[in-house]
């Protein structure tokens, strides 16, 4: 029901108004009520009253109070949207991340700022839900590879290794003679080339999954290792240069570059078809850096999305976050026929818990 009357113009003006302008028009009303309060009572009242107070002192004393008692009403009714939209905030900030803030509320200003904070909060949602999708899909992605691997590679093996023994057992009454003795040692040979190929190829997998030597000897050694062991078998001229790095990094740091640097070369090898790949390692006082570089037929980089279907973007994607986490950047500079850049750069900020490693240069 709509109010009328002077009632019903002071709520259209507390709804249309914003706060400032509000605040302004009590405490002046305030102050213009009390000097013509103060100008009346002096100019129509003499002489002292019993108690000893003066007629205009004591309607002074009474349009003080009066004043306060009013400014403070309309503020505190001015200022109750905001302290609703400071209890959403607080809400939010304990962990209540479905509550929003009211937005038809009588003060424009406050409105525009709920409405700007509901929509940080659907914003965050979003991304939060996306970064989580991704994330699940990259987990999927990494299991599906090492399911592949060990189904294609290491499985096979194994199974052809276990037919090899039966077999072997079969013809084990026969190795008496000197033809079936040859035999057997050529069939034991074959067995141990298998058993080998399914451990290094266990080793691969484990490597993959966290490298011992990261955690044993360092960053450096662990991306040397990764070069030889990653582009070599393809042919790939690998060429690593390192500066700084005297002692250990934090754990958190090390593992960051290693995964990107690990990535970038995952989609050398996958993508790039390049000859050659540049890795350089820098760090001094303005923080680390890693770069990767190749002379592959390179990509459009506006056109990758996290879920490209060749995987490219999710690896970018993955490599980004791991960067931004520990305060870095990530660049990625490449265009189709120019190769690929990659360059992260995390802030100095080293872990003393290490030992200096002379040996990783």
């Amino acid at each position: 029901m709509e109010q009328r009357g002077f009632l019903g113009w002071v709520l259209r003006l507390n709804q249309t108004l914003p706060m400032f302008h509000k605040v302004v028009i009590a405490n002046a009303a305030l102050i213009a009520a009390g000097a013509l309060a103060s100008t009346w009572a002096l100019s129509h009242f003499h002489g002292p009253l019993p108690s000893g107070f003066t007629p205009a002192t004591a309607v002074l004393a009474a349009a003080i109070g009066a004043s306060i008692l009013v400014n403070y009403l309309l503020t505190r009714l001015a200022f109750h949207p905001l302290f609703n939209l400071r209890d959403t905030m607080e809400a939010v900030r304990q962990g209540q991340l479905s509550a929003r803030a009211v937005e038809n509320v009588p003060d424009p200003d406050v409105a525009q700022l709920a409405a700007t904070f509901n929509m940080m909060l659907d914003e965050l949602a979003r991304h939060r839900r996306s970064v989580a999708s991704v994330v699940l899909r990259a987990l999927e992605e990494e299991r599906k590879r090492i399911a592949r691997e060990l189904h294609d590679e290491t499985s096979q093996a194994l199974a052809n290794l276990v037919i090899r023994l039966e077999m072997l057992m079969e013809s084990v009454d026969q190795a008496d003679t000197r033809d079936g003795a040859q035999r057997l040692r050529q069939d034991l040979a074959r067995l141990r080339d298998m058993a080998t190929a399914a451990l290094a190829e266990t080793r691969r997998l484990t490597f993959d999954l966290r490298p011992t030597i990261l955690d044993d000897l360092g960053l450096v050694p662990a991306i040397r290792w990764l070069l030889k062991n990653k582009l070599e078998p393809f042919g790939i001229d690998a060429e690593l240069e390192v500066s700084g790095f005297e002692g250990r990094l934090s754990d958190e740091v090390e593992t960051t570059l290693f995964r990107v640097v690990q990535e970038a070369l995952n989609n050398v090898v996958r993508h790039a078809g390049a000859a050659r790949v540049r890795v350089v390692l820098t760090e001094g006082r303005e923080g680390l850096e890693a770069l990767v570089e190749d002379n592959g037929r390179g990509f459009d980089v506006r056109s990758v999305k996290p879920n490209d279907p060749q995987g490219r973007g999710l690896g970018l994607f993955g490599m980004r976050e791991r960067v931004e986490l520990v305060g870095g950047t990530l660049e990625v500079d490449s265009a189709p026929g120019r190769g690929t850049r990659i360059r992260a750069r995390i802030p100095p900020a080293r872990d003393t818990a290490g030992p200096a490693a002379d040996d990783q240069r």
